[in-house]
């Protein structure tokens, strides 16, 4: 295992990452962006319960009590679209987390590339820690999740939902349906693109080239989406969220090679990469931290020049000193966003709060809360 700290220092739908080329041509042009006009701001409940009692719902059959909570609570905040829900009681990781296939993301077709994501975490002020991602793909519609579950931590995360077969014209419809037609969103919990928990560990992926990895025949092995939801719900710390990947071979099979962006209120920060057979744990020395779409480890001392956009996350960083407002954090991944940027969100590590654009309508802002721990 190999550390590296540095100052300097994101999924395609089931085809395998074979060159970085739509990396590169993702990392070409800077377009200009547009200014922020307006504020939509949207309330969700809470953090769920498993105290819920729901009415009976005819056409229900085969689904607890928790589930027709589960799927009783969508609701659709935006019309990209753009949905909310609340699961209620466990969602069984123990048996689902540790499958090597993503079998879940098979039901839909494959679909083709390129893309790319930013990541970032600005850290420098103590009140106000954030964490900024941008998911680029094509049209990808979205859930915002939030869990509870009785042995783990509350989180919201990021889902897209086309992996769970809402894609294309069936997208906006969903609540349409009858609840025992929307039980594939029950999957969501394995899914998490991104997202934070209530102690404010924040993570996001990103796609890089292949490393190399060597499965160890000692360890379990995970899905790299299935190990996020293990770090939301188990991981207070960077420290040990790193742990839980250790304790893993991170299965890529079906999906593309992807690197680990975390950070926490601590205000350290790590870039996870699996390059040349080694876990590669890029700690931060400054405040603040960031990735895109090449592997670290691999660029040696400079990365000027790899991709416009972590050259302009790095510069907006350090000229602030980490130190970003909620509004200014969305307005620096916009100026990063591209033509397929799908999704733009801001965690707030310390207050819990939650702003999402979708789209790259950065006119209208949702903001969500999620009650973070007092620990």
């Amino acid at each position: 295992m190999k550390y590296i700290q540095t100052s300097r220092t994101t999924l395609v739908k089931i085809i395998c990452l074979s060159t970085m080329i739509f990396i590169i041509s993702g990392c070409s042009v800077l377009s200009n962006a547009p200014t922020q006009t307006a504020l939509k701001e949207t309330h969700p409940p809470t953090s769920p319960s498993t105290s819920i009692s729901p009415t009976v719902v005819e056409g229900t059959e085969g689904l607890s009590n928790d589930e027709i909570a589960t799927l009783s609570s969508l609701e659709k905040a935006d019309d990209y679209p753009l949905y909310t829900m609340h699961y209620y009681g466990t969602y069984g990781q123990s048996s689902a987390m540790r499958s090597p296939k993503w079998s879940l993301l098979e039901m839909t077709e494959p679909y083709p590339s390129p893309w790319a994501c930013s990541l970032f975490a600005a850290l420098g002020d103590a009140e106000s820690m954030l964490y900024g991602r941008n998911f680029d793909w094509e049209y990808s519609p979205a859930l915002l999740l939030f869990t509870n579950p009785p042995d783990g931590y509350a989180s919201v995360s990021m889902v897209d939902i086309a992996y769970l077969g809402f894609g294309g014209t069936n997208a906006g419809t969903i609540l349409e349906l009858p609840l025992l037609e929307r039980q594939a969103l029950l999957y969501a919990p394995f899914l998490p693109f991104d997202g934070m928990n209530e102690h404010g560990l924040t993570i996001g992926m990103a796609a890089v080239a292949p490393g190399l990895m060597r499965p160890d025949p000692e360890k379990e092995t995970i899905g790299s989406l299935m190990v996020i939801r293990e770090m939301l719900d188990r991981a207070k710390t960077v420290a040990e969220a790193v742990d839980i990947l250790k304790t893993y071979n991170i299965d890529m099979e079906g999906g593309p090679p992807l690197h680990y962006l975390i950070a926490d209120r601590s205000g350290r920060s790590a870039l996870v990469e699996f390059y040349q057979g080694e876990m590669v744990i890029i700690t931060n020395d400054k405040p603040w931290h960031q990735a895109t779409n090449f592997l670290r480890a691999a660029s040696g001392e400079s990365t000027e020049g790899v991709c416009w956009r972590y050259d302009l996350i790095i510069h907006q960083l350090e000229n602030r000193e980490g130190r970003l407002d909620m509004g200014q954090a969305m307005d620096l991944l916009h100026e990063v966003s591209q033509d397929g940027t799908q999704w733009s969100i801001v965690y707030g590590i310390i207050t819990g709060e939650v702003n999402v654009v979708m789209g790259q309508r950065y006119e209208m802002i949702l903001i969500y809360s999620l009650v973070a721990s007092e620990e």
